[in-house]
């Protein structure tokens, strides 16, 4: 695919980051569109490109536009968008459905998550894709696979959700119960999560290696019952305490103690 253009609705961490990689594929960033005119300036100087906080004013004449904005707001910017004009979002959770009455509209999903500040492979992320025909599935594959990733899996609405819905819990809720972690080293210690970070590393490379099931330790999967109950009574904060019972009760469960 030559001569690619393209707006950009949205200018946070996706955005930011599929500009970089599509910009540096030689795909031309036309138009960056976001509600805060400072944010769309700040990501659309980087391509050379048209800041706009604006709908109306996104360039016509592209080849797609590819809306990364948060889930709750795609259907009513879906509503003031060119329908001639092919479209994706970026979204785990919103349907394809979002777009119905444009004449090219799809999904491309990267299973991932972005923060500005750090860099990432693109080329080793998968990016999950659905399409309304096939004609435009094959398009949206080909300019995944010769601008962003390789990684192109075709995965309509339902088992998209469901993937989504598993990323959560690998991903959102991990880094939650870390920041609880870092919580109570600070609040009780003169440490922080820094002390934790080859338990992290290895917890996390070991689980992907030899799979979660067998890569479990610790007093909950041991039945060490006197441990649990100790950690427990240090627990002054009640919803805290819910997670670590309800948590230590599923792996008990699991593993048979």
């Amino acid at each position: 695919m030559v001569g690619i253009r393209v707006n950009i609705i949205g200018a946070g961490n996706v955005a930011t980051h599929l500009s970089k990689a599509l910009f540096a594929a030689g795909v031309e960033i036309v138009s960056v569109y976001s509600r805060h005119f400072i944010n769309a300036r700040a990501l659309s100087h980087q391509f050379g490109a048209r800041a706009i906080d604006h709908l109306a004013d996104l360039q016509d004449g592209v080849d797609l536009n590819i809306v990364t904005i948060k889930d709750d707001a795609i259907e009513s910017v879906a509503k003031e968008l060119n329908k001639t004009i092919p479209v994706v979002h970026t979204s785990g959770i919103q349907p394809i459905d979002v777009f119905k009455g444009f004449e090219a509209y799809g999904v491309l999903y990267p299973l991932q998550t972005f923060s500005k500040q750090r860099a990432l492979d693109i080329a080793a992320i998968p990016f999950l894709i659905e399409a309304n025909s096939i004609e435009f599935e094959r398009w949206i594959i080909q300019f995944c696979q010769d601008n962003l990733s390789d990684e192109s899996i075709k995965a309509d609405s339902k088992k998209r959700s469901e993937i989504h819905l598993a990323a959560v819990f690998a991903c959102n809720f991990t880094t939650q119960l870390m920041a609880e972690s870092d919580k109570l080293l600070k609040s009780r210690t003169d440490l922080d999560l820094s002390i934790l970070h080859p338990l992290i590393r290895e917890t996390m490379e070991k689980t992907l290696e030899l799979g979660p099931h067998t890569a479990m330790t610790g007093p909950a999967k041991r039945g060490d019952c006197a441990t649990v109950e100790k950690h427990l009574s240090k627990l002054d904060d009640t919803e805290l305490r819910s997670i670590y019972e309800m948590i230590s009760k599923r792996i008990s469960e699991q593993h048979g103690s």
